[in-house]
């Protein structure tokens, strides 16, 4: 099995080189997009630590919350799927495996899902906020688009807010981190190459690396052969926008865990060295 890792940084090389060092086995393709925003120096020093075979993606400057994220990931996809792999898996720099390439290919082989991903519909987690106005990228966090979202506000209140393009009939959302399989990448493409309508459309609105893949793939004919579960270990605090990091608290979980991912961990690289470690001895006890 041909298995890509697509993997979206923007800082700390060091870190970087130990996770593409763990991932990396035979059958394993390596594709990496770096924020055009990172300094050129931290990008020289990430390709310069990088082993040889590792693709490198035609950097974009990307905004947390916009579009540019999406499109990223989707350059990663289509160079991957280019190369005939049959599994992708979406990591940020952040990420590290929990378990051996083997199992995570065994894993991958064992069962009839064409995709593991965080699915939820509408009663699980309401993001209408997110696509029912108008949010572009440009004004995210600024105040143009404070000014914005409070004039929206007022109009969705007398029904005015936008509409969902055909052929979408319900957005559903989720973690941002998946693992599908070739048939669905292609399922995925394919809509996304059929209808740029769809894709206009996600570019204006708020967090859509949250919606576009689970939406796509939930009005395709793979729908009811996605796993939703990740198996993505995470932490979330109340209210938080993104995952806490990981402590050496958090280890006797980590190595417990059926998840296969877990993020995000901190820069320095002592928790995951730690937990190397913990399951090289528990390999040499069986």
């Amino acid at each position: 099995m041909r298995l890509a890792y697509l993997i979206l940084a923007h800082a700390a090389p060091a870190q970087l080189a130990r996770l593409i060092a763990r991932l990396n086995a035979p059958g394993v393709c390596i594709y990496v997009h770096v924020d055009a925003s990172t300094p050129a120096e931290v990008f020289a020093a990430m390709w310069a630590t990088a082993p040889d075979g590792v693709r490198w993606m035609t950097r974009r400057p990307c905004r947390w919350g916009g579009f540019s994220l999406v499109a990223a990931t989707l350059d990663l996809m289509r160079a991957a799927r280019a190369d005939g792999c049959d599994w992708q898996v979406l990591l940020s720099g952040a990420d590290y495996p929990l378990k051996s390439h083997d199992e995570i290919v065994a894993r991958l082989q064992s069962g009839e899902a064409l995709g593991y991903l965080d699915v939820r519909d509408t009663a699980e987690f309401d993001v209408g906020y997110r696509w029912q106005a108008w949010h572009p990228e440009r004004f995210n966090g600024r105040l143009p688009g404070r000014i914005l979202q409070k004039a929206q506000r007022g109009l969705a209140k007398i029904g005015l807010c936008r509409r969902l393009p055909a052929p979408l009939r319900a957005v559903w959302a989720g973690s941002q981190w998946w693992m599908l399989s070739a048939a669905a990448v292609d399922a995925l493409l394919h809509l996304c190459d059929e209808h740029p309508e769809v894709i206009d459309f996600f570019r204006s609105t708020l967090v859509p690396d949250e919606m576009v893949v689970q939406t796509m793939l939930m009005h395709t004919p793979l729908a009811e052969r996605l796993c939703r579960d990740s198996l993505r270990y995470l932490l979330w605090s109340p209210g938080a926008w993104s995952p806490a990091t990981l402590t050496d608290a958090d280890l006797p979980d980590l190595l417990n865990t059926d998840a296969l991912f877990a993020r995000k961990f901190a820069a320095d690289g002592a928790l995951t060295t730690r937990l190397d470690a913990a399951r090289t001895a528990a390999a040499a006890r069986i």
